[in-house]
Formats: C-alpha cells, structure tokens, sequence
C-alpha cells in the first residue's frame, strides 16, 4: 500500500549483514534511504560493498565504538539482525541509549516472541521483536491447513491472539450480519479492514468479499473460529514432515493439537529416539528422507502433504522431488537461501518459506506502516490493542461491562484473570487484578486513560 509508506529518506543502521541485513540493506538502499551496515564478518562487508551503495562498519555491532562509527544516534530506525540474539538484544539497548529512535531485534525462538515479547521491549527498549522460527512455521502451518490468517499477534502472554483473517466471497462474515454468526465462545469480531478504513463493526454490520477480519479470542477456540469465518473446509490429509529439528518439531507439535496424522523422518537416531519419546501420537521413522526406497516403505505416496524441513536446501530439494515423483499432492519446503527460491518454481515447487525472506518482509511491513509494530496499526495508528493490569483506583474495577457503557471504538476484548482468559460480555464485571485486552480507535484513548488508568501493560 503505497499511501502508508514511510515518508523518506530516512537513516537506517542495519547490524548483521547476513541474509535478512543485506536483502533489507538492498532494498531500502533503492528507495533513497541511507543506509549502514555493521557486520563482524569482511567477506560479507566485501559482498555488499561490491554490490550495494551503502556505508560499512566492521565490528561487533554490541560495542559502543562501533556503534559510534555508524551514527546509530542520528539513527530513524536500528536493525538488530544478526545471528546471535545476545548480541541483537545488546546492541539494540546501547543503540536506544545513544540516540536511535526505534529498534528492531530478530530472536530465534518463537518462545521468546509469544511469551515474554512485553519483557523483551520493556527491558531492552525494543520498538519491534519478532522470531525467524515464529513467522515461518505461522506461515507453513497455514498452507498446510490451508487458512486464510494474514498476520497473527500473540497478547497476555500466548494466551490471546490476534488474527487478521481474508474474507473471501463466500466467507459467513460476507454473507450474513454479524449478529445472526455464533461464533464460538471466547472469540470476538473486533475490526474489518475495508480497503484504507478501519471498521468496529456492530451486530448489523457485514464485511465485504476482499476485506480482511481481526479476530480476538483465546487460543484454544481463536482457531475455530477462524475456521467458522473461512469459506474452505480444513481438511488436513496425513503429513510427512522430513527433518524433527526446531522447525519440524514445531509444525509437527502444532498439527498433532488439531488431531493431524503425522510422521517424521528424522535421520538422527538420538533425535528419533527424543522425538517419539515426547509425542507419543507421532509416528518417528529413523532414516533418510533422501532414500526412494524408504519412502516407498513408509507409503509416503498415501501423505496428502509432505513437507522437507531440514536445515539444508539440498536435502529439501532432493526430498521434495522424490515426493512429486510419488505423486504426494502438497509439497512444500523450508529454503535457507531465499535467492533460490526462482530455481525452486522452475522445479515446480512453489511453496518455499525461507525464515530470513519471511523476516525481511516483516520488517519491512514495519517500515512501510510508519514505525507501528501492532498488525491493526497497517491503518497508521487509527487503532491499538493495549494491556491494563485493573488498580483498585481504576473506575472499571467492579462494573460490568454493561454498566461501563463503552463507546463504539472501544472494546474490552479479553480478561485473564489467574489462569481463567475469557472473552467478557456484558454481565461479566471486571475486578481489581485483572489484565484486560483492550482494542481501541484512536480517538477514544482518552477513554482507555479514564477507565484504566497506568502505562503498557500493568
């Protein structure tokens, strides 16, 4: 969306000139931007010197003199993209201190994103946080499934999440008003996007085909809800996945919640052994993905997908192709070398997912929606989804939701309360230590500070 471009040139410090580093590097170098770029490593200083109109520091981007030499302090936005998460999270906090105004740090677990995300930015002043690992296993698991989630935010600790969902012509939400769906309990319509605009929708209200729905609700029932509003049918076929690593593992744990058949391969027998002693329901094959005949044996022919998630390119491609060879109906791979993507298609192999392609786009959604890390800020701040911690001082502690009468553009959209989460409704009334969900329309935030008086999210 060309409107919600950041406005230009700005100056950008990139820290790491690995693959996410110089694919952003690249592009924001050909939209005008001034760009730096710090990295340990003169080999990649070299490549991107030869290829790109940037500046270069050599250095460990954690140490102030270097930071010094980039100018981090005149800095729009520092990028901590490095593959050392001590090391980004460092950086990013001296970067803050020096001056930049924002900072984005790439972690590699997702545990770290879903879980402790608040903690991370508090601590460490970190405008945006996001994990490799999250972002693409998100994205295979979706094709797998074959839904139409657009981005999803994890609140309250993974208890909540936030999905931005495409509406189709024939999605529920398209064909009747809000008010005649029963969604399922503890989930919640909050917004439609229509085009630029930023709908919260009433109970008469129907988004149009090609709008895209934000739905709010707890993690157990978020997903069936997201399947209600989707017009196609999950139908998730039997899965081979090669490679039990952190991706594999992740997918596999993920599919078998959704009562998916599953079975690895896994050529590492103390990882097997690990493997089948952890997920009782997962079928584990020790052996080569690589080997036709062991395929053969296991009727990977009968998989409706296979999916080649090892950490290396060769291996996947060479996974993949045995399995079109026996006909698998959906296959798909993990690309550590985005650049190869092209020779991937030219196989026929389209659905590719490279963790550091996957995180550059992130990055640069971020970018282009003017510096706003929230997927409901893509309308430029017209919305934003806070955490309250209830003081006993706090107007709303006591009332239901009812009597506290909220206007249209805002929604208390969850409560946790102990280990209970809930979405409320209008007889439930809020009490003293409750962490509340709210989503809120920009103009009713001084609304937000009335009710619920304190910062972020305590």
């Amino acid at each position: 969306m060309a409107s919600n471009r950041a406005k230009g040139p700005h100056r950008y410090v990139v820290m790491g000139a690995g693959e996410v580093g110089f694919h952003l590097a690249r592009t924001l170098s050909r939209q005008g931007h001034d760009i730096t770029v710090i990295d340990t490593d003169p080999a990649k200083l070299e490549r991107i010197d030869e290829e790109l109109d940037v500046l270069m520091v050599g250095g460990n981007g954690a140490h102030p003199p270097v930071l010094t030499l980039a100018d981090v302090g005149s800095a729009d936005l520092f990028i901590a993209v490095s593959s050392s998460d001590e090391a980004n999270l460092a950086a990013a906090h001296i970067a803050k201190h020096m001056g930049a105004a924002r900072t984005i740090v790439r972690v590699g677990e997702a545990q770290e994103v879903i879980a402790d995300r608040r903690l991370f930015e508090e601590l460490f002043g970190v405008d945006l946080l996001l994990s490799t690992q999250l972002l693409t296993t998100t994205r295979i698991l979706n094709t797998i499934r074959g839904h139409s989630t657009v981005a999803v935010e994890y609140l309250a600790e993974g208890k909540v999440q936030l999905r931005k969902i495409h509406l189709d012509k024939d999605s529920p939400l398209t064909q009747k008003p809000l008010r005649e769906l029963k969604l399922p309990n503890n989930t919640l319509v909050v917004a439609f996007f229509h085009g630029e605009e930023l709908v919260i929708p009433s109970g008469d209200d129907r988004a149009d085909a090609g709008d895209e729905a934000l739905i709010l609700g707890t993690t157990d029932a978020i997903g069936q809800a997201e399947k209600m509003v989707s017009s196609g049918r999950e139908v998730i076929g039997p899965v081979v996945i090669a490679g039990g690593g952190a991706t594999g593992h992740t997918v596999a744990r993920m599919l078998l919640r959704v009562g998916a058949k599953v079975k690895i391969i896994e050529h590492d027998r103390p990882r097997a052994k690990q493997l089948a002693a952890e997920f009782p329901d997962l079928e584990v094959v020790h052996g080569d993905a690589k080997d036709l005949q062991l395929l053969k044996a296991e009727r990977v022919d009968d998989a409706h997908t296979f999916a080649a998630l090892t950490g290396e390119d060769e291996d996947n491609l060479m996974a993949c192709l045995l399995a079109q060879e026996l006909e698998v109906p959906q296959v798909l791979a993990l690309v550590q070398r985005a650049e190869t993507s092209k020779l991937w298609s030219r196989l026929n192999l389209h659905d590719v997912f490279s963790p550091r392609a996957v995180a550059a786009e992130r990055i640069r959604d971020y970018i282009d929606s003017g510096f706003s890390a929230n997927i409901v800020s893509l309308q430029r701040g017209a919305a934003q989804v806070l955490e309250r911690r209830l003081a006993p001082a706090s107007p709303a502690a006591g009332v239901t939701l009812a009597e506290m009468d909220a206007p249209r553009g805002f929604i208390v959209g969850a409560v946790v309360r102990g280990h209970r989460v809930f979405v409320p409704r209008g007889k439930d009334r809020l009490e003293v230590g409750d962490l509340v969900i709210l989503f809120v329309r920009e103009e009713e935030l001084g609304t937000v500070r009335l009710l619920f008086p304190g910062q972020g999210n305590t």
